[in-house]
């Protein structure tokens, strides 16, 4: 995983697409998307880890369809080889997760990385923090699935026995 401090996301956010990956455990009361509304890196988006899900799923945050990953990344105004920086305000350190489903889907792993720090990090650093949303314009993105990258219980089973 790619780490990025906050001095090179500042210099760089005109070159990089920014996503707010924050997500909070229940029983926490704490709203992300609220969170997000009221303060967030300039340029970023609000990536939702529920409605980004696969949500047929009775478990969570189970990774969406190659085509419904194409269709929410595309909304993003994310292409293929846009360079990504995913960071979050939780601790549960959900950017990361984000930043797992774009590899499972092919994005280049040299164009993704984490802030390391998060939205805590860039505040303690007196980075400029906005409440101004952006629009972009929808891309095409196109995604392929790396599915060496996810096992199912049968085959870990058998991973342990050997």
């Amino acid at each position: 995983m790619s780490l990025v401090n906050t001095d090179w996301l500042e210099k760089n956010l005109e070159e990089v697409k920014v996503l707010d990956a924050s997500w909070h455990m229940p029983s926490t009361n704490r709203d992300a998307y609220q969170e997000f509304l009221c303060e967030h890196i300039q340029n970023s988006q609000f990536f939702n880890l529920d409605k980004n899900s696969e949500l047929d799923s009775t478990l969570p945050h189970m990774l969406p369809s190659k085509n419904k990953w194409q269709g929410l990344i595309s909304n993003y105004g994310i292409n293929n080889q846009d360079k990504i920086v995913i960071y979050d305000n939780s601790d549960v350190i959900s950017s990361c997760r984000c930043w797992f489903m774009f590899i499972f889907f092919g994005h280049d792993i040299s164009k993704i990385f984490i802030l390391d720090g998060g939205l805590k990090k860039w505040k303690i650093d007196n980075k400029k923090i906005t409440k101004n949303l952006i629009l972009n314009n929808k891309t095409s993105y196109l995604a392929k699935e790396i599915k060496s990258l996810v096992l199912n219980k049968l085959q870990i089973d058998e991973n342990i026995k050997l």
